[in-house]
């Protein structure tokens, strides 16, 4: 394939760079959503905003976020009273453009020609999975960028054999803020220090010339790094989040880590790569592919962590940070490795035909329970889910009156209700994790709390998965209640709770409250006992 890249001046391709990054900014505005996990996040940083510390329930220290510097930056746009929706929106689309635009120099650093590199960014950013966790609410895009960012300045350092105090200073700072960005990003900082440290060690300097590089490395890594480690072991008493306790530490299933690793490739036709690196593996690992061999490494890394993990509920979330590098490592295929410019253009039209076809395609399967990005999208907004209209609702009727609840849907409820909630699958809450009863191997999914804990707790609501019927129809089935049907009191009730014009939700009434009596009575809200049901 003719590289075209030399009738360009460096100008005219930047010019093009804009062009393409405006494009896809576009195409990912389109595609913006928020999903309900973005508002745990939300919830942590509205409290530390309003002076309640970085908790979930005020007075109740319990790290149930992944993302602290995420967290952080959406406190102070909350703080400066901007609607985390948008500003979460906003940042993503940030982190999305930095993303691609070192995927872009990382590319030059691979292939050395522009046309390639502008290739490998165009396909990574019409990526599906991709340009829609551009937003969603996470720090998915802010992982990613990082990753890109540390992957480019460690692979130009090998590349042009200087290893400056700037370029040492940067990497460095990056690793750090990547780790406090998100605990796994640890996969990535492990790989880039090791190469890092053995090109210093490699490097014909002086002694003392080496010591100084290997303190500009680790230094401001630590600076950054030991304090927030400190911090929060004086602070929730533990390193690791509850979430590893919950996700990692819990039940996990490889086999369903190795099908969400299958399932990406699979729904993505990218299956023939495989084949494609398995006879390419002798030229890859070459003593002159030291750059592609850190970029597979960190690749590996991942997949192997992401399997261990059992993958995700959500749609292959965990495969953006290291998208960049598996497309990179694609076009070295399409454009090193092969040959023949009539395959190279089949293979790049077969990507793309796979985004659109993975898009068009990927739907909610109940056995693996992977979400598709319609299904996070219609959980917090679509008129027949809504759970941002009933937390709205929750918090207009019971708002500052001391009700508790309880729900599965641990998200934009709480976050709108802004009331004391029991976060029934544990991601908030270290007790479930000894009390909680196992009920699958869906990562976030692994364990639901018991009712007797609900009980002990005084839960006045318990919605658990929100139950969502129109307000003409008569309830056939009831949110799950984890327990003995023995354990059942018989005063127990369930209330229909109309909280639009068209739709009402279930919820258990366990712990009586006034407050929720009256409610009943104002609302004409119908009760019903659990027993006679």
């Amino acid at each position: 394939m003719r590289d075209f890249s030399f009738n360009l001046s460096n100008k005219r391709i930047y010019y093009l760079l804009g062009i393409i990054l405006t494009f896809l900014v576009f195409l990912a505005w389109i595609h913006r959503f928020i999903q309900d996990d973005a508002f745990i996040s939300f919830r942590y940083a509205y409290n530390l905003a309003e002076g309640k510390g970085l908790v979930w329930n005020e007075g109740e220290r319990v790290e149930g976020y992944t993302n602290f510097l995420w967290t952080l930056l959406i406190s102070s746009g909350i703080y400066l009273k901007i609607d985390p929706i948008t500003f979460s929106t906003l940042l993503g689309l940030f982190f999305f453009v930095i993303s691609l635009f070192f995927t872009y120099k990382l590319g030059m650093v691979i292939f050395e020609s522009p046309f390639p590199s502008l290739v490998t960014m165009i396909l990574v950013g019409t990526n599906y999975t991709f340009l829609s966790f551009a937003t969603g609410g996470l720090e998915t895009q802010m992982q990613t960028a990082l990753f890109t960012i540390g992957c480019y300045n460690c692979l130009q350092g090998i590349k042009i054999h200087k290893w400056s105090s700037k370029r040492l200073l940067s990497l460095s700072l990056i690793m750090g803020l990547s780790l406090l960005t998100r605990l796994d990003s640890f996969i990535m900082c492990a790989v880039l220090l090791l190469i890092t440290v053995y090109h210093i060690y490699r490097d014909t300097i002086t002694l003392k010339e080496k010591i100084s590089k290997y303190l500009i490395l680790f230094i401001p890594f630590i600076l950054l790094v030991t304090p927030w480690i400190l911090w929060k072991l004086s602070y929730y008493g533990d390193v690791l989040p509850n979430t590893y306790y919950i996700k990692v530490a819990g039940i996990t299933s490889l086999e369903r880590g190795i099908k969400y690793v299958y399932l990406f490739f699979k729904t993505y036709l990218l299956i023939p790569f495989w084949f494609i690196f398995f006879f390419a593996i002798r030229q890859l690992f070459n003593k002159n592919s030291m750059h592609l061999h850190v970029l597979i490494t960190i690749i590996i890394l991942w997949l192997f962590y992401v399997i261990k993990i059992g993958g995700d509920f959500m749609e292959f979330r965990f495969f953006v940070p290291v998208l960049p590098l598996i497309f990179i490592l694609l076009n070295w295929l399409i454009f090193i490795f092969i040959k023949t410019d009539v395959l190279k253009i089949i293979l790049i039209c077969l990507i793309i035909t796979g985004s659109v076809y993975h898009s068009q395609t990927f739907k909610l399967n109940e056995k693996d329970r992977i979400e598709p990005i319609s299904e996070l999208r219609s959980h917090v907004l679509n008129r027949d889910q809504n759970w941002r209209g009933i937390g709205e609702f929750l918090g207009s009727v019971f708002g500052k009156k001391d009700i508790s609840i309880a729900t599965t849907a641990a998200g934009a409820i709480p976050y709108f209700s802004g009331l004391p909630t029991i976060d029934m699958y544990g991601i908030n809450d270290p007790n479930i994790v000894q009390k909680g009863i196992v009920v699958g191997t869906t990562p976030g999914h692994q364990i639901i709390s018991p009712f007797s804990y609900l009980v002990e707790k005084k839960v006045n609501l318990i919605i658990s998965h929100p139950v969502i019927i129109p307000k003409s129809e008569e309830a056939s089935y009831f949110p799950e209640l984890p327990m003995n049907p023995n354990d059942v009191p018989v005063d127990l009730k369930i209330i229909e709770i109309s909280f639009d014009s068209l739709y009402k939700f279930l919820a258990f009434y366990l712990t009586p409250h006034p407050a929720i009596d009256e409610a009943i009575t104002k609302h004409n809200w119908k009760v019903k006992s659990f027993a006679s049901r």
